[in-house]
């Protein structure tokens, strides 16, 4: 394997936090890791998903490699499929997979991070899960801890399986406001049962970089041995 795939569960469930600490945990590895975004929405310029991943790995930003990083950039903030209409595009999903082998002839490990939840649609025929499908990358889920998320968490879990994408395992992330621990300790067992998934760990709401990357240890060694790292 030398891709892995970040799924959210949702929007906001903390894909790209997650994609910076393994892009900082494998390149402290030794291991020559690279970021990719197939879509990104937004005002922001480089897009912000792209330089808060990369801020959070200690990678500088090279202009000349944005548009293989995120080959599609639009300004709305929205499903990719209707913010390019916004701007009379269509995303074109033979770009996406150029940029993508051109990317991972670059790296030893890529990481790629998905726009909202799996359903999102890229274009109007096309859902991100259908592509992710073809390209059968393994794929890590990054779900909320708290209330509600045994829903969406086992739903995706069930729409990768249903298209043979091999799942890797489930990250818990915790939200702004404090969890109630006796929730959560039953989402996390829950899905592991019902899901038939291997929870790969939990990341508690840290705002210090140093410390998020320290917290994340555990879970990047978790998720290394599951690569044979």
């Amino acid at each position: 394997m030398n891709a892995i795939f970040i799924a959210g569960t949702d929007t906001n469930v903390g894909k790209t936090h997650v994609c910076g600490l393994l892009l900082d945990f494998f390149l402290k590895k030794g291991i020559k890791t690279g970021y990719q975004k197939w879509a990104a929405t937004g005002p922001e310029s480089p897009p912000a998903d792209l330089t808060e991943c990369l801020r959070m790995g200690g990678v500088p930003l090279v202009p000349e490699l944005v548009g293989s990083q995120v080959p599609y950039h639009f300004f709305l903030a929205a499903s990719p499929h209707l913010a390019a209409e916004q701007e009379d595009r269509v995303i074109d999903p033979e770009l996406i997979r150029n940029k993508y082998q051109e990317m991972l002839a670059r790296y030893e490990l890529l990481i790629v991070e998905g726009v909202g939840g799996i359903m999102v649609p890229l274009n109007r025929e096309l859902l991100l899960v259908e592509l992710l499908g073809e390209l059968k990358i393994p794929t890590l889920v990054v779900a909320k801890s708290g209330l509600g998320t045994i829903n969406h968490t086992l739903l995706t879990i069930a729409g990768l399986r249903q298209r043979d994408i091999p799942v890797l395992g489930v990250i818990f992330s915790d939200g702004e406001s404090v969890e109630y621990e006796l929730l959560v300790e039953d989402n996390l067992r829950t899905i592991a049962e019902m899901g038939q998934v291997r929870v790969l760990g939990r990341l508690r709401r840290c705002a210090d970089p140093v410390s998020a990357r320290a917290g994340f240890v555990p879970v990047g060694g978790a998720i290394a041995d599951v690569f044979g790292f």
